[in-house]
């Protein structure tokens, strides 16, 4: 049984050009390419609107024009799902669409089945929980279509439940399920959620978000899990190449820089080139690694030649991505969950506490200010448009200047 909830709204067409339609933003890199964030804020100074959120959650929120999009799930098992859109100009909520969880799993307290994040390529959103559940709703809460990978391949078995974010690319819908079971990488036709291609992985739990890699011999897709980071053609899902040296569960996300893709996990960090090779590339195409930056939760960031690594107990190294060579280590608040985001350069890191620290980019640290909320932050903010959408464990706020 589906059970929709809507209310339908009229909006005029958007007068904002930079969205935030998926996990780590435009090109899932954590970068936000637009000008007009503020540095500083407090309970009263910088908030456009704050509002409060029901039901369990981590999942990032998202944003297309004025329409800003979350899940969460309710229930004794979680298995009421639920997907929202607000208004980005004044918090409203537009309408929210209820689904009921096929198949309810392990779970992360704090995030129920909805941890992954949703994305939208402007035409419809794409939603996956964890139990299973992929669907696609159009930009009124109407359901085109759903199915349950849980039914269809089995309960997501990961202890903590389903952490990967589904992605598109290239005209395609990607999912990454890494768990005791098979796991597998799967394409998905956006307009029908037909299969396109599956590919079985050799990995076992993981609950990172895979990311789409530009080659000069095409996009690749690029997935870290159980001691590996593996690359995959966008257009078949053949594996490409695999490289040794991430941690047996992984959580962070790969970035790249030029041919360069760096994948951090909870044993170090490594930079791989890719240049064309194929096939085990651990001796011949690692171009460095450092096992100093080993973050198990957040993933890491780029600011031009610059890495940014958040370690999980309140440290942050910042690295040379060319060389991997350490530039500075600092404590910027207690522990990370969320990742950190670059925009007009400077990073901004998200402490568990709600501490959220800006500073300057580049190869010395500067803070720029530090601002506390007073709740909880595990889930990833937005950057769009000169505002900031940060998920608290009560609250959606909008930061930024009236």
């Amino acid at each position: 049984m589906r059970l929709t909830c809507l209310v339908l709204l009229s909006l005029p067409a958007s007068a904002f050009a930079d969205h935030w339609p998926g996990w780590r933003g435009p090109a899932g890199q954590g970068v936000a390419n637009d000008k007009g964030y503020v540095t500083t804020w407090s309970q009263t100074e910088n908030i456009k609107w704050k509002i409060p959120l029901p039901g369990a959650g981590v999942s990032t929120p998202i944003v297309w024009g004025n329409h800003v999009f979350l899940t969460s799930s309710h229930g004794r098992l979680n298995d009421r799902l639920t997907v929202y859109a607000f208004d980005r100009r004044d918090g409203k909520q537009l309408w929210h669409t209820r689904l009921f969880g096929s198949s309810p799993t392990d779970l992360y307290a704090p995030g129920g089945m909805a941890v992954p994040t949703p994305c939208t390529d402007g035409k419809l959103l794409y939603v996956l929980f964890g139990t299973g559940d992929l669907a696609a709703l159009d930009f009124q809460g109407n359901p085109v279509w759903i199915r349950s990978l849980a039914e269809e391949y089995g309960p997501f078995r990961n202890r903590w439940g389903m952490g990967a974010s589904p992605i598109l690319v290239k005209g395609k819908l990607i999912v990454q399920v890494d768990h005791w079971s098979q796991s597998y990488l799967l394409a998905v036709e956006p307009r029908t959620g037909k299969n396109l291609w599956k590919t079985d992985r050799t990995a076992a739990v993981n609950w990172s978000t895979p990311a789409a890699v530009q080659t000069k011999d095409g996009t690749q897709i690029v997935a870290i899990g159980t001691h590996h980071v593996r690359g995959y053609d966008a257009g078949t899902g053949a594996e490409m190449w695999w490289a040794e040296g991430t941690h047996q569960q992984c959580i962070p996300s790969p970035v790249s820089r030029k041919d360069l893709v760096i994948a951090c996990s909870g044993t170090n960090t490594l930079a791989i080139k890719l240049d064309g090779a194929t096939g085990d590339l651990t001796k011949s195409n690692v171009a460095w690694t450092n096992k100093k930056a080993g973050a198990f939760i957040p993933s890491p960031v780029l600011a031009d030649k610059y890495l940014y690594v958040p370690l999980d107990k309140g440290f942050t190294l910042c690295l040379d991505a060319e060389t991997g060579e350490q530039l500075w280590r600092e404590r910027l608040g207690d522990s990370f969950h969320a990742s950190p985001i670059v925009a007009e350069g400077r990073v901004y890191f998200f402490s568990k506490s709600g501490l959220v620290n800006v500073v300057k980019a580049g190869a010395k640290f500067e803070e720029l200010s530090r601002n506390d909320l007073g709740e909880e932050i595990i889930a990833g903010p937005a950057f769009s448009a000169g505002d900031i959408f940060l998920r608290t464990g009560k609250h959606l706020y909008c930061i930024g200047r009236k």
